[in-house]
């Protein structure tokens, strides 16, 4: 689904499923489509501590200092997206 497409493409499919599985596991998700940190961790597939780890060492996604849920740090699904899409190995990586 998301091999063949361009960089923005992929990064809008990719928050397109970030936003199904969010809602399919009831997580709370802002008008602004930002979820807490544990939120990110569970859609990321990390643990909510190492979330954070790469946050304060600056190798994490794009984080904003306005919490969501009872968290002081929260992440918009696009930054997510932005962030896993960069680190796609391989032939065409274009961001």
């Amino acid at each position: 689904m998301i091999a063949g497409l361009g960089a923005a493409e992929r990064i809008e499919a990719t928050t397109v499923l970030l936003a199904t599985f969010a809602a399919a596991e009831d997580l709370t998700v802002t008008a602004d489509m930002r979820v807490s940190e544990k939120d990110a961790a569970e859609l990321l597939g990390y643990a909510a501590g190492h979330l954070k780890n790469l946050r304060q060492e600056g190798r994490g996604p794009v984080s904003y200092q306005r919490g969501v849920g009872g968290s002081r740090v929260s992440y918009r699904l696009t930054d997510l997206s932005a962030w896993i899409e960069a680190g796609r190995e391989g032939a065409g990586n274009d961001i």
